[in-house]
């Protein structure tokens, strides 16, 4: 009893903020009174502020990893910065409340030939070296997910419009510094004036859980002119793993607006060796829209999933309801 009480509560909340965001949206677009300021002007200097700190904080340590090439440190070069924060508080019948998060910036380094980068981040390990966080379906239950900050240099020889090769290394673990190296190659192909695929491979290795490999792919169909399709798949296999770990998704959207969609997605998860292949099923409905600014985005989401850990517990529907901010900042 509970638990449904706390689940209508949150999906009241969820959908009452989902119906806000077109709502400020209008209301920032529609030129105020000249006798009055808008009612918001607080918030958004605060999220403004927020944005300008998160840029400024992360050009400031790109110029210090940049000091190591050259003596002359110009802060004016270090404005190509670009990177995104994301908080998803959300409920889960199986787990509980949680509040998700994920960094990531990428700054390049003028005084190293522009062909090296600074890269900043907090997260899931596996997202982080594949530079795919935001394609990762955020209801996949990541128990061994490592949510800690990183730091790394990154070298990138061949960037071309269809592919590029990318190596790159650094620390994680805080004060631990837990070492690792990667090599990244992606390709991508623009199979017809709809269809477009991206295949990328990743081999790394890191001192706490050794060797490893990460294969990823994505296909995006644009069905119509409001309607888009986008299928993801990755593999990974490394000594740590209990064979080969995989993610999957397919997401529909409806665009009926520009920056706000619709959507529906069906995801699956699982390791091939361990008791219960299939860890994790299920699927959600969704909401996609610019909120307050060009940068931020807001998605809420409600749907049921279908987790199981071991043998001995029964497989049955559990909900899960949530919402996700996503704030970009830099070019």
């Amino acid at each position: 009893m509970r638990q449904s009480t706390a689940f209508l509560q949150l999906s009241l909340f969820v959908l009452a903020l989902s119906l806000a965001a077109p709502c400020a949206l209008a209301q920032e677009q529609q030129e105020p009174p000249s006798n009055e300021q808008p009612p918001e002007t607080t918030e958004k200097e605060l999220i403004d502020d927020v944005r300008s700190g998160l840029h400024s904080s992360v050009s400031a340590t790109a110029a210090w990893l940049d000091s190591f090439f050259t003596d002359a440190i110009d802060r004016s070069a270090y404005d190509d910065v670009y990177g995104s924060l994301t908080l998803a508080p959300q409920w889960d019948e199986y787990d509980g409340f949680e509040v998700d998060s994920s960094f990531r910036a990428r700054v390049v380094l003028p005084h190293a030939e522009r062909k090296f980068s600074a890269v900043i981040g907090r997260g899931d390990f596996d997202d982080f070296i594949n530079d795919q966080q935001t394609t990762r379906p955020t209801v996949i239950r990541r128990e061994q997910a490592d949510e800690e900050w990183m730091v790394g240099l990154g070298f990138d020889p061949v960037v071309e419009d269809d592919h590029s090769i990318s190596f790159g290394a650094g620390f994680r673990g805080g004060i631990d510094l837990d070492p690792y190296v990667r090599a990244r190659y992606r390709f991508e192909q623009i199979l017809n004036e709809r269809s477009e695929l991206h295949v990328q491979s990743v081999g790394f290795w890191r001192d706490s859980d050794g060797f490893g490999i990460a294969q990823t792919l994505e296909h995006d169909y644009a069905l119509s002119e409001h309607w888009f399709n986008k299928f993801w798949l990755r593999a990974t296999f490394a000594e740590r793993t209990d064979g080969v770990r995989w993610h999957a998704s397919e997401k529909i959207y409806y665009i009926y607006q520009p920056e706000r969609a619709l959507g529906a997605e069906v995801w699956w998860y699982g390791e091939t060796e361990r008791t219960v292949p299939l860890q994790d099923y299920g699927l959600k409905a969704l909401h996609r829209s610019r909120f307050l600014r060009d940068w931020l985005y807001l998605e809420s989401w409600v749907g049921v999933h279908w987790p199981r850990e071991h043998l001995n517990e029964p497989r049955k529907p559990r909900w899960l309801v949530g919402i996700e901010l996503e704030l970009h900042f830099g070019k």
